[in-house]
């Protein structure tokens, strides 16, 4: 995620948000599901990996790349739309007193130098 926020295209695992967030061929390479036991470096996964890297250093330095750059750049990471499907799908349950949230904008975060440091 971190890369995306800098428009890089990224290899990920091919799980939870990730499969949402990073997609294949326009902002990243998905490697497909690894292994969940962190005790085992199974072999698959391990070339599944180089696989992933091996495609990722093909598209480098080609117009394809500077594509995925651009995708990347005009990507919305934000929490707005995820933040306004999950509230149409609560609302959907038709609870008593459920309503609307209010409409507004994500703030950042303050500046690292306007944190109280403890």
């Amino acid at each position: 995620m971190a890369a995306l926020a800098t428009s890089q295209p990224c290899a990920c695992a091919s799980t939870g948000g990730l499969v949402d967030t990073i997609i294949e061929g326009k902002t990243g390479f998905h490697m497909g599901r690894l292994s969940v036991d962190c005790n085992v470096v199974e072999p698959a996964d391990v070339k599944k990996v180089a696989t992933t890297l091996q495609r990722a250093i093909k598209v480098v330095g080609t117009p394809a790349y500077e594509e995925m750059v651009r995708n990347c750049m005009i990507q919305d990471l934000s929490w707005k739309g995820p933040a306004k499907n999950w509230e149409n799908v609560l609302l959907s349950l038709g609870v008593a007193g459920g309503e609307p949230g209010v409409e507004g904008e994500e703030i950042a975060p303050l500046a690292k130098e306007n944190v109280a440091a403890p």
